[in-house]
């Protein structure tokens, strides 16, 4: 009579979470189509004028004339409009390598508010950095660690928050590099980093189509997040048996 009754209870809670999951991802859609996205480049906050960002504000190209051979001298950097939005599964965007310059040093990657315009993305605390010219990821210093491909003229590179694995990520030609963990809980801005004469990239916040097949990967991710509600209801059920 306990364990019908234990079984009962379990049920019941089961049973909730899935119609609580279900009603999470309902809400999570609506707020995700209510909240606010990046849309553009921020031209005003650019350090040091090393930046060209075209009348588009989605274009820019570093205009530095005389490079420094310094590694961190006189990098030129641009944040998106706004933050990235939370209230969704995932948030992703893109660039376009149209000029690798003449050392490829090019950065994408998240940072917050207040972060130096004159750093690589992941080079300061609380930022992250998947970087061209070594394929390095940088995670909030300037020691970079191996990580994916190098990346030049003609390649189509992403970035992204998985919001329910609490993961960055970042993409090479519509496959994914690798990811590593989101341990920053601050707002973070989808960010390009320039540091070669000549380098151009064109930002895509999703105006167009992406290269990396983001509908695809969400429907895994939320096929993942079934096969843990299902895990669970077994655990569950062999618990009380």
């Amino acid at each position: 009579m306990v364990n019908n009754h234990q079984d009962g209870i379990g049920s019941y809670f089961l049973q909730l979470w899935k119609q609580n999951s279900r009603a999470s991802t309902e809400m999570v859609t609506e707020a995700a189509e209510e909240e606010a996205a990046p849309t553009e480049l921020n031209t005003i906050n650019i350090y040091g004028g090393f930046l060209n960002v075209f009348p588009d504000k989605l274009s820019v190209q570093y205009n530095c004339m005389h490079f420094h051979t310094h590694p961190g001298y006189k990098v030129g950097v641009a944040q998106a409009n706004l933050p990235a939005p939370v209230k969704r599964l995932l948030y992703y965007f893109e660039i376009y390598v149209k000029n690798a310059g003449a050392k490829g040093r090019i950065g994408i990657g998240f940072t917050p508010e207040g972060f130096k315009m004159c750093r690589q993305p992941g080079w300061e605390a609380n930022s992250y950095g998947y970087h061209g010219d070594d394929g390095n990821l940088f995670r909030g210093h300037g020691m970079g660690e191996p990580f994916g491909p190098t990346y030049t003229a003609g390649d189509t590179v992403g970035g992204g928050i998985n919001y329910a694995s609490q993961e960055i990520f970042f993409t090479k030609n519509g496959a994914v590099v690798g990811t590593t963990r989101k341990d920053v809980k601050v707002p973070l801005f989808p960010t390009i980093g320039l540091h070669s004469q000549n380098e151009e990239v064109r930002v895509n916040f999703g105006k167009e189509p992406f290269v990396f097949d983001l509908k695809a990967f969400e429907a895994r991710e939320r096929v993942k997040q079934q096969i843990t509600i299902e895990k669970m209801s077994l655990l569950q059920n062999v618990s009380y048996a």
